[in-house]
């Protein structure tokens, strides 16, 4: 009877060790699209389980690439911006919105070989706008 219980115990301590090493992104609705995987070097996988994108830190700033090697956009205080400044999407707690439960991820898949990064465009000045352009479409330009 104790093994079964120690390793339940076991097994709840390794699923939150897991999920505290993931960052959950969401649209502009609150809705869930995408996660930080920081187990995976910050690739960026769509809830689906898509590799798309990952983070890589130029300098001060906190960029997002494409596994197909494109530039998409900066990581800044929890928000996802586009080339024009524009927020695609945030984690929870940084922008002022209302998100909803997060559903049961796919299962992600592997993620691809890291290209050679390009040279970063200057940083434009941040909006307070959302883009037009949705956080899964925006992500999805990175997919190798």
């Amino acid at each position: 009877m104790r093994k079964p219980f120690n390793f339940l115990i076991l097994f709840i301590f390794f699923a939150f060790s897991i999920n505290a090493q993931e960052t959950t992104l969401f649209d502009s609705e609150g809705n869930p699209r995408a996660y930080i995987n920081y187990n995976d070097d910050a690739s960026i996988y769509l809830w689906n389980g898509k590799a798309v994108a990952f983070l890589e830190n130029d300098g001060s700033d906190m960029c997002i690439f494409g596994f197909n090697g494109n530039f998409l956009g900066w990581y800044e205080e929890g928000v996802l911006r586009n080339k024009k400044g524009n927020a695609v999407g945030a984690r929870k707690g940084a922008i002022n919105m209302v998100t909803s439960i997060e559903s049961i991820k796919s299962i992600q898949e592997i993620s691809p070989i890291r290209p050679i990064t390009p040279i970063t465009p200057i940083k434009p000045i941040f909006s307070n706008s959302w883009s037009s352009e949705s956080l899964t479409k925006f992500l999805y330009t990175g997919k190798n």
